[in-house]
């Protein structure tokens, strides 16, 4: 299943917070190569966190999961691979969102053990490429019918 650029750079604060319009994966890219802003995880972040704390995280301990706290508060612009990792998480939601058509039902399955993944989270999954492609099948089963 694809998801539209335009969905990704919304999940993670829009123009507002990239600076201009994303409206192609070339200039999300793009913008992935440059250095996802912070604000743009802050705004995945409290949206994963937002169905009531589903993992019993809260954003700070979400948020450490995917840069270490010294480096967030240290840059502006994140390096390439804390940036991937960001856009894949929030493509993922992206997913889960279309799937699902519920932004907490979306987010619960990010934050909630799943079995299929040896009852990890799919958001701890997706802290690797080779996971992030785990979940998609997960989701792209949903969306056909299929047991996840």
């Amino acid at each position: 299943m694809n998801v539209d650029a335009t969905a990704i750079v919304e999940i993670l604060g829009g123009p507002a917070v990239f600076g201009r319009p994303i409206t192609s994966i070339r200039g999300l890219d793009d913008a992935v190569r440059a250095g996802i802003p912070k604000p743009a995880l802050d705004c995945l972040i409290r949206t994963l966190a937002s169905p009531r704390d589903a993992a019993g995280m809260n954003e700070q301990r979400l948020r450490n999961r995917i840069v270490p706290r010294a480096t967030y508060q240290r840059v502006e612009r994140f390096n390439l691979q804390v940036s991937e990792t960001t856009e894949r998480i929030a493509r993922l939601y992206a997913m889960a969102l279309s799937a699902f058509q519920d932004p907490d039902a979306a987010a619960r399955f990010m934050m909630r053990r799943h079995p299929e993944l040896h009852d990890r989270t799919p958001f701890d999954v997706a802290l690797t490429e080779v996971g992030g492609r785990e979940v998609e099948e997960i989701i792209d089963r949903g969306l056909h019918g299929l047991p996840v």
